[in-house]
């Protein structure tokens, strides 16, 4: 269920109807085949949207659903191969390069000749039309024309400037937790934790149900200005099952001032923790689901170390609190009047119209339906916020079918499904895609919404550019409470809670893999999968070696590492296979060098290697033409990038921030379609003369953010940036970070907002 089936064929579809138009396409001699798969999309499309409502609704996975999938994704690949083949004929007039290889479909061919090429493209494009009609054949029949729509079915626009607004001020100012249950709870809690006792260090436990309000409890007491003007030290852990035992003492040392550095020894660390926690402290605990972490870790340096303190941990288990002897404070479900105080704050904010006074019947009963669970009336707040304040409308989500469909998972209430099921077809994906990221680290705004665009889920639109229409996606997200912004880093996110990170876990298992090398048991079960889409991998160590078998990697559209800053090497029989890859996330590991294969990722859009120890990048990448995201920022030992970055005639966002370049290529400036451009550095280097200078710039006029480095070796004038009609954001500094930061001399920046 990843793919959400009629977006992606209406994506398809809409891409083959560009492409026929295309010159590229009369080249290749295949406008009729191309046509012909257009009007057998056109049929297949009806039927899956009248479908799609049903079997989200159900939860059932019919036959002819798989085969579609599976057939819609070559179709995507074919159009790459086409469009870049075709287009290599319209530039060079030449034959197509053998390069060319599409995983399971295009291995076969074989460079013999302009003709026999067009012939093989022409025979793939009508055996996929001869297998779509075949899985049309075995689809459900549409209902008779006239014929009533599900209620809840229909769909209106998505997304207004009233929404757009309201969302963007939840990620400046996240809305907070109200009812007199919440207040009534920190205002007995919060003097109790004050209050000396005879222990040194005392600790409580807030326990209750999955999404009870637990953690908003805790927030809670965490942000009073009474515990921190009482707690010089204050640090919330949100625990997990990823987080080893180094890397938890770690946070608590970190939040107390102190840098532990590369220490991994146990012992050092917890001698370290005893000194570093010289004031009295306040330490949060969140979703703790086991009491042996106190007498294992902390009891011992908490009991030597010389200030008084407060454990407040979270937890579902009673067990775990008695284990603990924590003072307990139980939570409850709220009763019907904080049910609607939290949905009226949510949906309205302060507002108390007569046309909210209105909603408030049907507003009270769609709070009942949600069993008085806080995280419940958050995300139907969400749903109901996109619904404006018309009646009907939300008379329509509290009829909505979804509050009975079959439960999915135990402890999810059934808001959650509704939640997702009123999503319209792209969020829904943007969404889903969104859980492939672990859950103890943030998501940075700027790599999610670049990883919906190379994955193909952002619906071009007139006169927007691909990224701000993701960047609405992401508001939307956050405006529906399915994403929230992390309160320390407004540019980043997190999946709202566990429980819709589990949802969405669950609707993708049918397509993705996730692995935690820590726990390679989890290796077991993935011989089911023999299609695979999404693989992502946490906590691993070394190099990354055949994670899944060769068959499996053949099918990947995105692989993604976190956690694991140890992985030196990426095995070049990986890149060789994963030949369909869109995504390739390397990020924040200690790889030293790509293999010179990343060149057959022909189908690479979204390629980040931030934070790596590459020192330089393989020629070869010039062969990735459909490469939109290139982002090298932190990876200080790069220092030359290769003349062939000049071919990414597709890049969209290039970051270089944060390296030690000494020149950029001159090139960079033929890349006509940047509009993110970030650590450029001006000028030559002594050893070569072709470094890019701003009048290299002068034909990027689709830039929407540029940062410019070592301005005092430009030859040319500012004039060089007046073609930049878009531009929002331009930094620029007389030297680079790395060099400043060796110098130790002031940045000298401007911002032009």
């Amino acid at each position: 269920m990843a793919v959400v089936l009629d977006s992606y064929v209406k994506r398809c579809a809409a891409a083959l109807e560009e492409f026929a138009g295309q010159e590229a396409c009369g080249a290749l001699g295949i406008r009729d085949n191309v046509r012909g798969l257009l009007g057998t999309l056109a049929r297949i499309d009806a039927v899956v949207s009248h479908e799609e409502r049903r079997r989200v609704l159900s939860s059932r996975v019919d036959a002819w659903v798989v085969l579609l999938k599976d057939v819609m994704y070559e179709v995507d690949d074919v159009l790459d191969v086409c469009a870049a083949e075709g287009a290599k004929i319209l530039a060079d007039d030449h034959p197509p390069a053998p390069k060319v290889r599409c995983a399971f479909m295009f291995s076969c061919f074989r460079y013999s000749g302009p003709q026999k090429f067009h012939h093989e493209i022409g025979f793939t494009i009508r055996d996929i039309d001869i297998r779509l009609r075949e899985i049309e054949d075995e689809m459900p029949p549409l209902p008779a024309a006239g014929a009533s729509p599900r209620p809840g079915g229909a769909r209106r626009d998505w997304f207004t400037s009233e929404m757009s607004k309201s969302c963007h001020d939840d990620v400046v100012k996240p809305r907070a937790a109200v009812g007199t249950q919440v207040h009534k709870s920190v205002a007995g809690l919060v003097p109790r934790l004050l209050r000396e006792g005879k222990k040194k260090v005392d600790v409580f436990a807030v326990v209750g149900a999955v999404g009870i309000g637990k953690t908003t409890l805790a927030r809670e007491i965490f942000t009073d200005e009474r515990m921190t003007e009482n707690f010089p030290i204050c640090v919330w852990v949100k625990m997990s099952k990823d987080l080893s035992e180094a890397a938890f003492l770690k946070k608590i040392i970190a939040g107390a001032g102190v840098n532990a550095g590369d220490t991994e020894n146990k012992e050092d660390l917890l001698g370290l923790l005893s000194s570093a926690l010289s004031k009295r402290f306040l330490i949060v605990l969140d979703d703790l689901d086991s009491p042996g972490i106190w007498d294992d870790l902390l009891k011992d340096p908490l009991g030597d170390g010389v200030a008084r303190g407060r454990i407040l941990v979270t937890t579902r288990d009673e067990e775990v609190a008695a284990g603990l002897k924590a003072v307990v404070h139980r939570v409850d479900k709220m009763d019907a009047e904080n049910s609607w105080a939290l949905l009226h704050e949510q949906v309205f904010l302060e507002s108390d119209s007569e046309e909210v006074q209105a909603l408030e019947d049907v507003g009270m009963k769609i709070a009942e339906k949600c069993e008085g669970h806080p995280l419940a009336i958050k995300v139907i707040a969400g749903v109901l916020r996109s619904r404006g304040t018309s009646k009907a409308e939300w008379e329509m989500v509290l009829k909505s079918d979804a509050w009975s469909m079959r439960p999915l998972l135990q402890q999810v209430p059934q808001a959650l499904y509704l939640s997702y099921v009123d999503l319209p077809s792209e969020l829904k994906e943007c969404f889903l895609h969104s859980s492939l990221y672990p859950e103890d680290c943030p998501v940075r705004r700027f790599d999610l919404v670049r990883h919906w665009i190379a994955e193909g889920l952002v619906k071009p639109r007139e006169n927007k550019e691909l990224e701000e229409s993701a960047e609405e996606y992401y508001l939307e997200l956050i405006g529906r409470n399915l994403l929230q912004p992390d309160p320390d880093n407004l540019d980043q996110c997190w999946m709202t809670h566990d429980l819709l990170r589990s949802l969405a876990r669950f609707l993708i298992t049918d397509e993705s893999i996730l692995i935690d090398g820590q726990e390679r048991s989890s290796m077991g079960s993935l011989s089911s999968l023999s299609k695979p889409r999404h693989l992502a991998l946490c906590n691993m160590e070394n190099s990354l070696e055949d994670p899944i078998s060769v068959k499996q990697q053949m099918s990947l559209r995105s692989l993604m590492l976190f956690n694991s800053p140890n992985v030196r090497v990426i095995d070049n029989l990986l890149l060789e296979s994963a030949t369909c890859l869109r995504v390739l996330d390397l990020s924040n590991t200690a790889i030293e060098a790509l293999p010179k294969s990343v060149g057959t990722l022909r189908h690479l859009r979204y390629l980040n290697l931030d934070g790596t120890q590459l020192s330089d990048l393989p020629s070869s990448v010039g062969f990735l033409v459909n490469l939109q995201t290139l982002s090298l920022e932190g990876c200080q030992r790069l220092q030359k990038l290769p003349w062939s970055i000049s071919e990414l005639q597709e890049l969209r966002s290039l970051c270089l921030e944060g390296t030690s370049l000494r020149y950029v290529p001159k090139g960079v400036g033929e890349l006509k379609h940047l509009n993110h451009l970030s650590g450029l550095i001006i000028g030559q280097d002594n050893n070569d003369p072709e470094g890019c200078d701003l009048i290299h710039l002068r034909a990027m006029s689709e830039l929407r953010y540029l940062q410019i480095e070592r301005l005092d070796r430009a030859t040319s004038g500012a004039s060089a940036l007046a073609n930049k009609p878009f531009l929002k954001v331009l930094h620029l500094s007389e030297q680079a970070a790395l060099i400043e930061e060796e110098e130790n001399d002031e940045d000298k920046k401007c911002s032009v907002d």
